[in-house]
């Protein structure tokens, strides 16, 4: 898989990642503007666009995040088109958040305190044309500085490549995740309890349009969605499953 690393001068966060990353040899594409303002046209062409990105939250809480990005919505006021989300990659974004979770885990970085979390689709860029996610240090500015908050998304993003790149990963289903909260706590867990590998993740509040479904359905490969029952709105969830069932497309409770 040829893969791009991407870094924004703008963000204290994805400065601090590109140091480690760069310190282990590997080459990253710097940008002056912030990566959820940008667009396909401004890159080199991949097969994966990979964000080394800061994650901001008005808690503050210590997180370790990945994501694919795109807008559910009309609102693209945090970059992106419209109601338009880019390709993902089940396999990148849970292998990740497992290595993540494996590093944060071990003694020498258990003391800082960091949640490890999937995020759901909620920003640009959106047009991009092979499979991209965003990996992140939340939550605020102390977090973003962190060496050692770096040193983990590292370690996590160079095994996670080389499992890919050498096919050194096991075959699992491969899920699209519809409902809960921001952060995804049950697709999350689903990930780390090694069940399958997940991908587009889509928060409760969202009320999906026909389009964007559509396009979770055409831009990522999957087995079947994956519905938080009790994550959903009763009117949603009959919405949501009555396209499933009308476009023949394989769909379970999780």
């Amino acid at each position: 898989m040829d893969y791009l690393l991407i870094s924004s001068e703008t963000d204290p966060a994805s400065q601090n990642l590109k140091k480690h990353v760069e310190n282990y040899g590997y080459s990253v594409f710097n940008i002056e503007k912030k990566s959820t303002q940008t667009n396909y046209s401004e890159f080199p062409k991949s097969e994966m666009y990979i964000f080394l990105s800061k994650h901001a939250s008005e808690s503050k809480k210590p997180t370790l995040t990945v994501h694919t990005p795109g807008n559910l919505t009309d609102d693209n006021s945090h970059g992106g088109n419209p109601e338009e989300i880019s390709p993902c990659n089940p396999v990148f974004n849970t292998l990740m958040i497992q290595n993540m979770n494996k590093y944060n885990e071990m003694e020498e970085y258990k003391e800082l305190g960091f949640d490890v979390s999937f995020e759901v689709l909620h920003h640009g860029p959106t047009d991009l044309k092979a499979p991209s996610a965003f990996v992140e240090i939340g939550s605020s500015e102390e977090q973003w500085q962190i060496d050692d908050a770096a040193e983990i998304i590292t370690n996590s993003l160079i095994d996670t490549l080389n499992s890919i790149q050498n096919s050194e990963y096991d075959e699992k289903e491969k899920i699209i995740g519809i409902g809960g909260g921001h952060y995804s706590p049950k697709f999350t867990k689903l990930a780390l309890r090694e069940e399958y590998y997940v991908g587009y993740l889509t928060p409760k509040h969202a009320k999906l349009s026909e389009n964007i479904l559509n396009q979770l359905i055409s831009k990522q490969e999957f087995d079947f969605v994956g519905i938080d029952w009790k994550g959903l709105y009763g009117e949603d969830k009959r919405k949501y499953v009555e396209f499933f069932d009308e476009n023949d497309i394989s769909w379970q409770r999780v």
